[in-house]
């Protein structure tokens, strides 16, 4: 769709139209401008979601995050009774992330699961450049594309860019990434829970249920990943 066709839909100027694409702050379309171009592109829930949070008219406790925490800042969220939680949930996975993907703390079954992200220390950068992600992941580029999709997501939620410019600076020299990056799909969540792993020293196969909750400390969400490992399905 052309921007004259949109503003035609919407009644709107296309230099409005091209306002609202350079981000220009007084631009701020209402509720009813973005609903109506959300129908006019026939967006889905996702896409529609997405684009009030990147209009600011969707109120998110992320809204007053200026600057990102490091994974230092992160881990001193991690209390003794949280690190025996997670271990004595083995062998299902469990680890704590931030809204990066960076992993702060994981149980053992999760570090076998993945090897090598623990010390990759950031799941997207693992998926692209670590070759063993390809061999445990049966389902590697519905995973891969999956966990893109969600971080352009949750990018939305942020009003700082400053919040994932390094990562996606870093990501950026992944060419596969790239290729997912520019498909423009945006997920807040799994659209199916069972993951489809393969045992990186025993080729087994086997699923696990996940579940990603997120929490606030502070300002500042923290996610949960659980994986309760099952027999392959």
């Amino acid at each position: 769709m052309t921007r004259a066709q949109l503003g035609e839909e919407n009644y709107l100027s296309v230099s409005y139209i091209a306002r609202l694409e350079g981000n220009v702050k007084d631009a701020s379309p209402s509720p009813p401008v973005l609903d109506a171009t959300a129908n006019a592109l026939c967006l889905d829930d996702a896409e529609r979601r997405h684009l009030f949070n990147l209009a600011r008219r969707t109120q998110t406790e992320r809204e007053d995050i200026t600057t990102p925490w490091t994974i230092a800042d992160y881990r001193t969220l991690i209390t003794p009774d949280m690190e025996t939680a997670i271990a004595a949930l083995n062998p299902h996975l469990v680890a704590y992330l931030d809204e990066r993907w960076n992993v702060i703390d994981c149980n053992s079954a999760y570090d076998k699961a993945f090897p090598g992200l623990v010390d990759e220390g950031n799941v997207l950068r693992w998926f692209f450049s670590t070759p063993a992600s390809m061999t445990v992941m049966v389902e590697w580029e519905a995973e891969a594309a999956l966990t893109v999709s969600w971080f352009r997501a949750l990018m939305g939620r942020y009003y700082n860019p400053d919040w994932a410019v390094e990562t996606l600076e870093e990501l950026s020299e992944f060419p596969l990434f790239r290729e997912l990056w520019l498909r423009e799909e945006v997920r807040f969540g799994r659209h199916q829970p069972f993951m489809h792993l393969r045992d990186a020293e025993t080729g087994e196969h086997y699923s696990v249920h996940v579940q990603v909750h997120a929490e606030m400390r502070g300002k500042y969400p923290l996610q949960m990943y659980l994986g309760v490992r099952l027999p392959a399905s």
